[in-house]
């Protein structure tokens, strides 16, 4: 039997009823069993346990085996002499803490109903191993756990933000750029375009972004678009020039073509028409972290994204190689992934770091009136009976999915628990 899912028995109390007794045969009344702890250390902490007629708050530890608590070094470790009591599944060994106190030890009663369901759940091979217990779960806990889900993928992401306000000296325009840069690859590019920011830092961009063909250069140049051809129009042969210019000044490196897929791409979503929206999108200041922290509402935002390539791109999905005229603008649902992947999270960070829980509640808001993704993952879910009814529901489902299903992380899913705890199947 697995420890986690001992762990899951005693904070759950799924265990059998009855009169409990300690190994050495004293009265065992389990008042609370404490808070779970994720970290080194007792797996309980502040439980309440009464032994006779003593009270005891404390720590408790589980395994499998008593005498796993000496295989552990528990017994010469004093971070273990607050334990209170020893869970465990099955009693070989009467053990003690580092001062040599006898530890007392409860064999739990294992209910064999809560331990089929888990199991079946294991062996289940379903897209998701709940799949066939779903339409039973009641849909107002169903959906408050999906909205929990959205929010611990928020929180996920603040971490990784922090850690880029750290790496960029706290410029949070900077760690936008590279953000909303990355998200650009819109999944399948997504690595070039966030090495393509990293290669050209923010400043550069500052200093040039009143010059739309020169910001076409720089971004079409680092992305390896302008070198080793010979092209015969005017205008590319101008972005080469600039690109050859801005080289020199800020001794740039290009990226090797051949990061690049182009593959099963419709031609309006190939990256060299991406970079060039992106210059559009950040030339004379458009678009920073800074502008969107002064929006008012979602409809502005989109506005600021409201954005077409220049006359040249509409004959052009490539340097040099003519194509059908057709305008090259952003279109809406791609900017709804880049509000939900990009904008969302800043704002959300950015309030949870600054103590502005109103930035915090917007960006959940411009989540819940935005339309739902589709991709495979909300596609699953569909199938499986669970509706997304928009992206804050989609968000928090993509994350189940990831986190939660595919690591069979049943014990710690309140779907999982509703299941594995219920009586009858």
């Amino acid at each position: 039997m697995q420890e986690q899912f001992l762990h899951y028995l005693w904070k759950y109390r799924l265990y059998k009823p009855g009169l409990y007794s300690t190994t050495q045969g004293e009265p065992l009344e389990i008042i609370h069993p404490g808070l779970h702890n994720t970290d080194s250390g007792p797996d309980f902490f502040n439980a309440k346990i009464k032994i006779g007629d003593t009270l005891w708050a404390g720590n408790v530890e589980i395994h499998q085996k008593t005498s796993d608590w000496n295989r552990h070094g528990h017994q010469t470790n004093a971070a273990y002499d607050n334990v209170i009591l020893h869970v465990v599944a099955q009693h070989d060994l009467e053990v003690a803490n580092s001062s040599g106190v006898l530890i007392p030890s409860w064999e739990m009663p294992i209910d064999d109903r809560p331990l089929k369901n888990y199991e079946t759940l294991l062996k289940n091979q379903n897209w998701i191993a709940c799949a066939p217990y779903l339409e039973k779960i009641n849909p107002l806990e169903l959906y408050n756990w999906i909205e929990r889900m959205t929010i611990e993928k928020l929180e996920g992401k603040i971490a990784i933000i922090r850690q880029m306000l750290e790496q960029y000296q706290n410029n949070w325009d900077e760690v936008f750029y590279l953000i909303l840069v990355r998200n650009f690859g819109f999944g399948i590019n997504s690595q070039p375009f966030e090495q393509l920011a990293r290669n050209t830092p923010w400043i550069i961009i500052l200093k040039n972004n009143d010059n739309l063909p020169r910001l076409e250069a720089l971004f079409l140049g680092q992305a390896g678009f302008l070198s080793n051809l010979i092209y015969e129009d005017d205008y590319v042969q101008l972005l080469q020039r600039e690109y050859k210019f801005l080289t020199k000044k800020y001794h740039l490196t290009a990226l090797p073509q051949h990061h690049w897929k182009f593959l099963r791409l419709r031609p309006s979503n190939f990256p060299t028409i991406r970079l060039v929206q992106l210059a559009r999108l950040f030339y004379n200041g458009n678009i920073s972290f800074s502008r969107v922290l002064q929006v008012a509402s979602k409809e502005d935002l989109t506005v600021l994204f409201t954005i077409e390539a220049g006359d040249y791109w509409n004959t052009h999905y490539r340097p040099g190689a003519e194509s059908a005229n057709h305008t090259k603008h952003l279109g809406k649902s791609s900017v709804e992934l880049l509000l939900i992947n990009t904008i969302v999270p800043m704002l959300f960070a950015y309030g949870k770091l600054r103590g502005y829980e109103s930035l915090c509640n917007q960006a959940i808001s411009w989540l819940e009136s935005t339309k739902p993704e589709s991709n495979n993952i909300i596609h699953g879910w569909n199938k499986s009976g669970i509706i997304a009814n928009h992206a804050g529901h989609s968000q928090g489902l993509v994350y189940l999915k990831q986190q939660y299903c595919q690591h069979r992380k049943c014990l710690h899913c309140r779907i999982g628990h509703l299941v594995i705890s219920k009586q009858n199947r």
